[in-house]
């Protein structure tokens, strides 16, 4: 016959937490997070870029260089795709935000052109809601900067939307952000808060949020 030794209980037992008891919760540590994650964001990361080029002539490493200086979109892919035009080139973007990823799309063949940039509205005197918009010819002389301006653009409407919260339908914002900051060698989150100063955006939607 055989004995089975059973061990002793003890009273070392894991006590259950309280239904009640509510988790600390720190705003302070909270912004001090989102404030860091911003930072980073704002940093050139021209390694970890993650760029595809399909443009005909343009390497990745082309494409790299030309974005340096400036701001990172998080995970998001960059891709320059060639744009076929009838009549004369112009500038064509995309944020997918659904797949995460910004569209560049550059002339081909490219030949320095010239683009209205719309930069401001002015509401005109009278009944009905009525604007006079004020815009400013741009000149593209290469495709370097068309690059940087399309990316810009881009990349402030994934900013509203993935850092901010925001709907990130503010055309002329992101036209004005990128018209004064292409042609800067360093461009950062400030210089976008600056383009966004003022705006009345709304939040984005649940729907959306969950969709994300």
């Amino acid at each position: 016959m055989s004995l089975l030794i059973m061990p002793a209980r003890t009273g070392l037992r894991r006590q259950a937490l309280p239904l009640a008891e509510e988790l600390y919760f720190d705003p302070r540590a909270v912004r001090r997070a989102v404030a860091a994650f911003e930072r980073e964001a704002s940093r050139v990361h021209p390694a970890g870029l993650s760029i595809r080029s399909d443009l005909p002539g343009l390497k990745r490493a082309d494409a790299r260089r030309a974005l340096s200086g400036l701001p990172s979109p998080g995970d998001y892919q960059v891709l320059v795709k060639p744009l076929r035009y009838r009549r004369r080139p112009h500038l064509s973007g995309l944020c997918e935000f659904d797949v995460g990823r910004i569209i560049i799309r550059v002339p081909d063949p490219f030949r320095p052109f010239d683009e209205l940039v719309y930069i401001r509205a002015r509401r005109k005197p009278g009944a009905g809601m009525r604007f006079a918009w004020i815009s400013e010819k741009v000149r593209f002389r290469t495709r370097r900067d068309v690059l940087r301006f399309v990316y810009l653009h881009e990349w402030l409407h994934w900013y509203l939307r993935e850092m901010r919260g925001k709907r990130s339908g503010a055309e002329t914002a992101c036209d004005r952000f990128a018209l004064r900051n292409f042609r800067r060698r360093v461009v950062t989150v400030e210089d976008a808060l600056e383009a966004i100063r003022g705006l009345r955006m709304l939040p984005l939607s649940e729907a959306f949020r969950l969709a994300a």
